[in-house]
Parts: structure tokens; C-alpha cells; sequence
């Protein structure tokens, strides 16, 4: 069993998928979380958010992953200035490839403006 959740949720919006991540995201099962957010990206919808607000670690391994995920441009990135990882992602400039966001409407704001 990987250490984290991989969480669905329900949005108003039939383009968007809405997960909420939690637990660790490590070299571990970054490769799971790459194939899981993979098939949510092929799926019809045209976006996939992540809640990473209850994500306790991160490392390099998972960061490449939402990185890759990233280029392909269609995620975005819920995460509050005070959750456990969001120093992390600060300082690794994750905003510069995803929108990073506090909440969904404004991740899909943030998207709609790039």
C-alpha cells in the first residue's frame, strides 16, 4: 500500500477533475502517482486539479513527476501558504509550470488567464 491517498472528487464542472492528494510523495511510488495522474490527463475531461494541501512530504522524484505533468498543461495546483509542503514547492518554482493556487475557483482562474 503507497503512502498516500489519491482522493476524487465531485466538481460542477464536467472539463474538470478534481483530486485531493495525501500522505508522502516520494521515490517510492512517484511512478504510481505518474501513471495515476497519466490516465486522469487522458481521460475526456481537459483539466485535473490537485488538492496537495494535506501532502505531509514531498522529494525530488514526485516534484519531476508534477513537473512533467505540468508541461503538458493541463493541471493546476491547490495548495495554501501554510500547508507542509508549500515552502517546498515555493522554492522549486513549481508556480513557473502549473498555476498554484489556495482554492479551485482560483486555480481555474489563474488558467483561464494564462
Amino acid at each position: 500500500m503507497p503512502p498516500f491517498e489519491f482522493d476524487p472528487q465531485e466538481t460542477d464542472d464536467p472539463d474538470v477533475q478534481h483530486v485531493c492528494i495525501s500522505g508522502e510523495l516520494d521515490l517510492t511510488n512517484a511512478r504510481e502517482l505518474e501513471e495515476r495522474l497519466a490516465d486522469l490527463a487522458a481521460g475526456a475531461r481537459s483539466l485535473v486539479v490537485l488538492d496537495l494541501n494535506r501532502v505531509v512530504f514531498i522529494d525530488s522524484a514526485a516534484l519531476h513527476v508534477l513537473f512533467r505533468t505540468a508541461r503538458t498543461g493541463r493541471i493546476g495546483i491547490v495548495l495554501s501558504p501554510a500547508a507542509p509542503i508549500a515552502r517546498t514547492v515555493e522554492i522549486v518554482g513549481l508556480s513557473g509550470a502549473a498555476v498554484v493556487a489556495e482554492s479551485v475557483d482560483d486555480v481555474l482562474t489563474g488558467i483561464s488567464a494564462r
